[in-house]
This record gives structure tokens, sequence and C-alpha cells, in this order.
């Protein structure tokens, strides 16, 4: 099955947004599903717990699904997913892929990771999800690999 859509997944500060922006240059007739703005604009009435972490992925989901419906291809990052959504998510076309760097220079330093709770990486881990895995190394490497998912 020819791939629909894309939906990056990894933690705060992996790389997620330049990947999403990188391929939405590169893919015509794509649109960026971003979670934080998803958050910001549509789930206002959601916190970070878990629970409403799973919800914020359905509606995430809901948005894809809409996209493609209007043959537009989703470009989607965020920072949680899991097992149910990635497999609704690849019986759609949309492959998962999961963004990985080095996060120890990130956790010392990165807002998110300081005090917090309800942290995916810290307090929530990702459960049994098969995906693509791709390393965010040197920037000229990445974009090599996000080339290749074209």
């Amino acid at each position: 099955m020819k791939k629909k859509g894309f939906w990056f997944y990894g933690l705060s500060g992996s790389g997620k947004t330049y990947a999403t922006k990188y391929l939405n240059k590169k893919i015509k007739n794509s649109i960026i599903v971003d979670g934080d703005l998803v958050r910001k604009y549509i789930s206002t009435d959601l916190g970070y717990q878990l629970s409403h972490r799973k919800i914020q992925i359905t509606r995430v989901l809901g948005l894809a699904k809409i996209i493609l419906n209007s043959k537009m291809i989703p470009i989607i990052s965020t920072v949680y997913l899991d097992l149910r959504t990635t497999i609704k998510a690849q019986k759609i076309g949309i492959k998962v892929i999961r963004i990985e760097r080095n996060m120890f220079k990130v956790f010392k330093s990165h807002p998110t990771y300081k005090n917090k709770k309800n942290v995916v990486g810290k307090d929530i881990a990702y459960k049994n999800i098969k995906s693509k895995i791709i390393f965010n190394d040197t920037r000229k490497k990445f974009c090599q690999k996000l080339k290749k998912l074209i």
C-alpha cells in the first residue's frame, strides 16, 4: 500500500517539527498537523495525564482522516503515541515513525523535563509500538533519511 501520510512521534526536542516541515516542503498537497497546535486550538479541555494524551491522539487521528478524505497528505507530529492509534493510522496508510536523538543534553536543559509531571519519556513510556525509527544525528544525515521516506 502506498503511504498516504506520515506520523512522527518522539520526545520533545527530538526533531519532529523539523521533520514535518522538511517533508511538507517536499510533498505537494501535504498539510502539517502539529500536536502542540491541536492542543492549543482544539484540545483546550485536556491536560497532560495519560488518559488525556490518548484522547488527544484520537483527535489528531480524526484530523488526519479528514485530510485524507480531502485528498491531501497529513504530516503529523506528536510527543505521545500508543499501539491502538498506531495500528489505526497504519491501516489507513499513514507511515508511523519514531524520531530519536541523543537526549542527554536535552534532558538537562529543555524546560519540558524540569520539575514537571506526566512527561513522556520521564513518567509516561511508549508501550509495544512497532514503527520505523529514525535517529536524528547530524542535520545532513537526518535530511537524507527523511528524503528516503518520500
